[in-house]
């Protein structure tokens, strides 16, 4: 310890009397306070060490140095202006002090002073000679969109150290960034005039000759990259773009082909594909070509769920989602954590009307996925098509609780009041649709459902009416909502008008057997009994399944 206290003593001694001749007593005093000044401030004892250090600058006004460790102890004890006066004097002591400069020259970028700050960059380099302070000046010009004056510091610099990647990007950047292209490619040609064999401001230069009407400057260097790295995807699918762009299908799937060959990385592949697939480019063949394109991704990125993300949303377009779903898993096999191969998988379960599986996916995805509210969702509805509804009530509450946003917690307190009602639970129902009338005061969906259960249950008929209407008001061609309404006129005995109104869900939703059912007992409230019977059976055609149905078709009664 004693050596170092003899090293740092020596330091400030020569500081000290490098610049002012101090007296015997005066310089032990100024040691004496500088050494107390540093102690305080390596406990961080700010205070007191701005204390110490003033002490040691009233008795040497000119010792850089003290001015130095005072401006960075105020700085740090957050009195900015003050500290910034001190880092000034500092400079002005000792301006050929790189670590002094630097300092300063943070002190003004901090508060936002980025015009001085960069005066102060000239004047540390015209000091120094250090390249930091024209790095720094060009970073800061960056930061105040000073972007010509930013070209000339980058200018700057490659004279001093020649051509250098980061400065020519950066320089093409900018020349983008004012609008001016060819200023941009000049910059690339000639930094590639000195290093003609750099790949990247290759494919760079290329991608510009692209954009800007060059197609053929284009094709050449991406003709070029290909043949010095035969698998470079970037210029393969720049390639494949030319050729698009010149109605060139068989070379354009030629190029897309070797680049998802390639091992370019794969969300480049999919952002291809993304395009690719929508599109109609191959005609007829088109949904084929792509398959082919995929096969290719699955061989070269087999390890990587992106390809069977893929592969599964081919078809699903085509609307095959049992092998869909097969493609799906697949991705999730690879990466269990891969979310939007999750949801399509329920997408294809709903579709496939198989609850059992869509039951046990989204156990599996509220395992992956807690915070995520759409397995609860969907959990309530495969629970209730099987008929297995004490989990899913669980699973429901539990789900209203980890919602992060009123969204989420609108769509989690929805379904719960859904589970709850074909749980018998029809308290926890009332409560959660009034939670969310509650919160979205205009929901029409949550009205429509809040009314429907209130009707199955003849309950509060008056208010399950006012529902149904101001549900209407926000939604009035929704056939469900025009079924709930004329379901509750049926229930308080307005026959006519139930009529008028389940005709019109018909019209928009001919094929609802729970719709028709319904149709069928207003007709039968009507007398027309014949029709009703008419009306019954065809909802058991459409799929309509339950005993009261059965007995009325046998009866030919309406209980």
């Amino acid at each position: 310890m004693l050596r170092i206290f003899t090293l740092l003593f020596v330091f400030a001694f020569d500081v000290a009397f490098a610049q002012n001749v101090l007296s015997e007593k005066e310089r032990l005093e100024f040691d004496i306070k500088f050494f107390a000044g540093h102690r305080e401030k390596m406990v961080k004892n700010y205070n007191e060490a701005e204390r110490e250090f003033k002490l040691a600058l009233s008795i040497n006004p000119k010792s850089a140095e003290v001015c130095y460790q005072l401006a960075s102890t105020l700085h740090v004890n957050k009195k900015r202006d003050e500290a910034l006066d001190y880092a000034i004097r500092a400079v002005k002591l000792a301006s050929e002090n790189e670590w002094y400069q630097r300092f300063l020259i943070s002190s003004y970028r901090e508060i936002g002073r980025l015009e001085d700050a960069i005066k102060q960059c000239d004047l540390a380099f015209k000091a120094t000679q250090s390249i930091y302070f024209l790095n720094q000046k060009a970073e800061i010009q960056l930061q105040a969109r000073e972007y010509l004056g930013a070209i000339k510091t980058y200018d700057q610099l490659t004279e001093k150290l020649g051509y250098n990647e980061r400065y020519t990007k950066q320089k093409e950047q900018l020349y983008l960034i004012l609008n001016k292209p060819l200023k941009a490619i000049n910059e690339l040609e000639k930094f590639l005039a000195v290093y003609p064999d750099n790949i990247e401001i290759k494919g760079m230069l290329a991608d510009l000759y692209m954009g800007y009407g060059q197609e053929n400057k284009a094709f050449k260097l991406y003709n070029e990259i290909l043949i010095v790295e035969p698998k470079n995807g970037y210029a393969a699918f720049s390639l494949a773009d030319y050729y698009k762009l010149n109605n060139n299908q068989d070379k354009y799937l030629e190029y897309v082909k070797l680049g998802m060959a390639s091992d370019i990385d794969p969300k480049s592949k999919l952002k291809m594909l993304a395009i690719l697939i929508p599109s109609n480019v191959f005609g007829s063949n088109h949904l084929q070509k792509c398959d082919e394109l995929i096969d290719v991704f699955l061989v070269s990125n087999s390890a990587s769920p992106e390809p069977y993300l893929f592969k599964g949303d081919l078809y699903l377009q085509k609307k095959d989602f049992e092998n869909a779903r097969i493609w799906y898993l697949k991705a999730t096999e690879i990466n269990p954590g891969e979310l939007v191969a999750w949801d399509q998988i329920i997408v294809c379960d709903q579709q496939l009307n198989r609850f059992d599986w869509m039951k046990e996916d989204c156990s599996k995805m509220i395992e992956l996925f807690p915070q995520y509210p759409t397995p609860y969702i969907y959990h309530g509805v495969a629970s209730k098509n099987l008929g297995q509804l004490n989990e899913s009530l669980v699973l429901a509450k539990k789900g209203v609780s980890l919602a992060t946003d009123e969204e989420s917690l609108v769509s989690l307190l929805s379904n719960l009041g859904d589970i709850a009602y074909y749980s018998g639970d029809f308290n926890l129902c009332d409560s959660a649709f009034e939670a969310v009338l509650a919160l979205t005061p205009e929901n029409a969906l949550a009205m429509n459902n809040y009314a429907y259960f209130l009707s199955l249950r003849s309950k509060d008929l008056d208010k399950a009416e006012n529902l149904s209407k101001r549900s209407l008001i926000f939604d009035p061609k929704n056939p469900a909502s025009l079924d709930t309404y004329a379901w509750i006129l049926f229930m308080k005995g307005d026959y006519k008008e139930a009529k008028i109104q389940i005709e019109k869900s018909l019209e928009v939703w001919p094929n609802s057997a729970e719709v028709v059912e319904h149709y069928g007992d207003i007709l039968f409230r009507l007398g027309d009994k014949s029709s009703a019977l008419t009306q019954w059976k065809k909802a058991v055609t459409l799929g309509a399944k339950s005993n009261a149905l059965d007995k009325k078709i046998e009866t030919g009664i309406l209980p």
